[in-house]
Order: structure tokens, then C-alpha cells, then sequence
């Protein structure tokens, strides 16, 4: 039942619709509970009242119609409503018509009210009125006291409340937080251990972004590309900045020989380069500044400290990855770090074959391709399953090494890869 609960909320208002016309039909089910959680979301309370008072009237009205069918062994058995309930109904609603439909909205006798009318053939057109105004004074009462519960159960803001900044991921909160200093705070939205490219906010999520100032988007991320309507739908006022323009976008990385293709061609993993880090921290001020004019010279001056952090980091790699010995080729699960590679010259070849677990003769040709590349290295993800890469690792003697390219430290990240892949290097002086 949470599951169904949790798929109709993600519908949003044609789920609210649809859990409404289950609740008022023959099936045993909750509309109160989708309609709390999109309301609790940011949802327009008018359209989640008018929403469920339809799909309720039309819920009712199979009741309705399973009476006009003069069916009774099928209202026992779906609706457990016994022939002398309905009976007794039917005498009480003698003379009072269609009108009574209004009241099919209350429990226990709601459904004997639709079933009795129906065996009535009462007027089809004033029942269905009837019936709708009634479900929508509920839905309104409803709403009303839900709204109130929820206003008392949200502490008041404090004055010294920061405003909110919404990123996607761990890295680029690093960067975000890095410019903004303490004027503001930075949520993130996918958490540890989640993949980016599948990942589905939470509704707790989705109401909290309505409260954000901005939204600085990655860029290409599956889930940013999947849910940026949505996401923007349910808080209209919400700035979205793409982190991402301007830089020189890695494009077809199927065909580039990555063996991994997005939706729209892109590779998304564009922080995982110092290069666009760079370009990524002056977007970073730049919107920073729109949204609050007062700090645009810490802002400026913060971003600043921020590129000598990531140019010296890049300077640090270059290094690293320049000392003789140091690896030209690694190989890694999934193909995070396109950017690093084209950066510093090297060669990434992924495990995964198109976003899928290598086959047996994929796995093969992996084994054929390490041994003749030399590859030394195979990079994991901690999303991700070991196994493949240490069947590898077992018939090519190389090193299976745990990174993430997801973790908040971004400096610290980018410079352990580089001194993974100068390992050999690094130990033979």
C-alpha cells in the first residue's frame, strides 16, 4: 500500500485523481493520505481539492451504476453492502431524490446512499452534481484542516535563518559553499551513496526546494535532465542556473569510445575536471551575486580563493601524472572521469558496457584490452559492484582502488586519482 501511495504521489495531481476514484469505487484505499503529501509539496491546494473531487465523484458513481444494474450479489460481495441495507436506504430516501447524492461522501452509508439511487434510477445528471458538490465540501474541509495542522507544525522562521541554496550533488556543494561562505546555506539533493543519473527526489525534497532561493543544476545529470520540469513546475519562483554552460562539453561518448551513452549525448561528470571547476566557481559568483547584490565582493573574493584551491590542485595532478612511470591508462566501473582524462592526456576505459554489467565475452575483451594497454589501475565507485572489476583485476595483476568522485571534498578527490594512478611512480624511487 506505501508503494502505491508513493507512485500516485509522484503523479502528482493524476494520481491524486486516480487514488481519489479508487477510494470512492469499490477498492479499499486512502486519497486523504496523497492528497496530505502533495499539498505538504507545494502543490496548488485548489487543484489537489478539484482533483480528488472528481476522481471521487467518479469513484462513487460506479456504486452508482453497480445499483442501476439491480446487481445485488455483486453490491454484497464488492461493496459489502447487504440487500436489506440498501432496502432500508432506498425507503429513506423515498421521496428526497437525487439530491440526497450530496451526502455520499459519509462513511459507512456513503456507498448504500449511490447503491439505493442507483436502484432508484434516480436522474443521472443532478446525482452526478450532487454527488461532486458533496465530495468537494469534503475535500475542502479536508484541505482546510490539513493546512492547519501543517502551519502549526512548521516551526516560525527565525530572523537569522540563512536563505537556501539548492545543488545537486556533493561536489559542487563543495564549490557552491566555498564561494558563498556563511550567507548561505547549501542543500543537496542527492545523498551518499546514490547514483545522479537514476536518482528520484523525495517528496520532502521537493517541498523544500520550493523555499530555495536557486537551484544550480549540474548540468546534464540524469536525474537533473528527468525531473528539471517537475522540479521547476513545483516551485515556480525557483531560479535554475546551469553550471554547466560555456564549458567544453564532452559529446557522443559512445561513439568516443567510452562505451557509455546519456541521453542527450553529454557526458555529465563536467566537475570532475579542474578546468571546468574553474569556469564552474565563476558561474557560481555570478548567481550568487543575482541573488543577493550585498556580497558580490565576498562573493568575488572568496570565488578567488577558490581558483588558486583549484589551480593548485590541477598543478598538483599535473605533477603527479608527469612523473615517469605514472599510468596513461586506467580502467573504472563506470566512466566518471572522462574530464580528468581528456585534461591530462590519458586513456579511460569503462567496465560497464553502455550503462549495463559487461557480459562474459565484454569481460574478456576488458582482459585482452588491460594486459595490452598495461592498465595497472581499476577505479570503483562505492554505487557500484566490485566484482567485475576484481575478476579482472585477479587475471591482469592490477590494483582495484575504491574512489568517489561524488565525495564533498573535491580538492582531496581529484588529487587521490592522481596519485593512484602515479602509484607506480611514486614507490619505485
Amino acid at each position: 500500500m506505501e508503494s502505491l501511495i508513493q507512485i500516485l504521489t509522484d503523479w502528482g495531481y493524476a494520481g491524486l485523481f486516480l487514488s481519489a476514484l479508487l477510494a470512492g469505487s469499490i477498492v479499499p484505499f486512502s486519497s486523504e493520505l496523497v492528497m496530505a503529501a502533495l499539498v505538504a509539496m507545494g502543490l496548488k491546494p485548489w487543484l489537489c481539492v478539484l482533483s480528488a473531487s472528481l476522481g471521487n465523484t467518479l469513484g462513487g458513481l460506479t456504486c452508482y451504476w453497480l445499483g442501476r444494474l439491480g446487481r445485488t450479489d455483486w453490491i454484497e460481495k464488492y461493496l459489502g453492502v447487504k440487500p436489506e441495507k440498501v432496502e432500508k436506504m432506498q425507503r429513506f430516501l423515498q421521496g428526497r431524490g437525487a439530491l440526497m447524492a450530496f451526502f455520499t461522501f459519509l462513511p459507512f452509508v456513503g456507498e448504500a446512499i449511490a447503491v439505493a439511487l442507483g436502484f432508484m434510477r434516480s436522474n443521472l445528471a443532478l446525482t452526478s452534481l450532487s454527488m461532486f458538490a458533496g465530495k468537494l465540501a469534503r475535500y475542502v474541509v479536508m484541505l482546510l484542516a490539513l493546512m492547519g495542522v501543517l502551519s502549526s507544525c512548521t516551526p516560525p522562521k527565525a530572523a537569522t535563518d540563512k536563505p537556501v541554496v539548492t545543488v545537486s550533488i556533493e561536489p559542487v556543494r563543495y564549490l557552491v559553499e566555498a564561494v558563498a561562505g556563511d550567507r548561505f546555506q547549501v542543500s543537496c539533493l542527492v545523498p551518499k551513496g546514490a547514483s545522479p543519473e537514476t536518482y528520484d527526489p523525495t517528496p520532502r525534497q521537493l517541498t523544500e526546494l520550493s523555499g530555495s532561493r536557486a537551484w544550480l543544476r549540474t548540468g546534464h545529470l540524469g536525474f537533473e535532465r528527468a525531473w528539471a520540469e517537475r522540479l521547476e513546475a513545483n516551485a515556480p519562483d525557483l531560479q535554475a542556473v546551469d553550471l554547466s554552460e560555456g564549458l567544453e562539453l564532452i559529446r557522443d561518448t559512445l561513439a568516443a569510445g567510452h562505451g557509455h551513452h546519456h541521453v542527450d549525448g553529454v557526458e555529465p561528470h563536467v566537475w570532475c575536471s579542474a578546468r571546468n571547476a574553474r569556469q564552474m566557481a565563476l558561474h557560481i559568483a555570478h548567481a550568487l551575486t543575482r541573488l543577493d547584490k550585498a556580497g558580490e565582493a565576498l562573493y568575488r573574493q572568496r570565488c578567488d580563493s577558490l581558483c588558486r584551491v583549484i589551480d593548485r590542485t590541477d598543478s598538483l595532478c599535473r605533477a603527479l601524472l608527469a612523473r615517469p612511470g605514472a599510468d596513461r591508462a586506467f580502467m573504472i566501473y563506470h566512466p566518471a572521469l572522462s574530464y580528468f582524462a581528456r585534461d591530462y592526456g590519458l586513456r579511460q576505459i569503462p567496465v560497464e558496457a553502455g550503462g549495463k554489467e559487461p557480459s562474459p565475452s565484454w569481460l574478456k575483451e576488458l582482459v585482452d584490452t588491460c594486459r595490452k594497454e598495461r592498465v595497472r589501475v581499476i577505479f570503483v565507485q562505492p554505487e557500484f559492484d566490485r566484482r567485475h572489476a576484481e575478476l579482472i583485476a585477479l587475471q591482469t595483476g592490477a590494483r582495484v582502488v575504491n574512489i568517489n568522485p561524488l565525495a564533498y571534498d573535491w580538492p582531496e578527490e581529484m588529487l587521490r586519482v592522481a596519485r593512484e594512478l602515479a602509484y607506480s611512480a611514486l614507490h619505485t624511487q
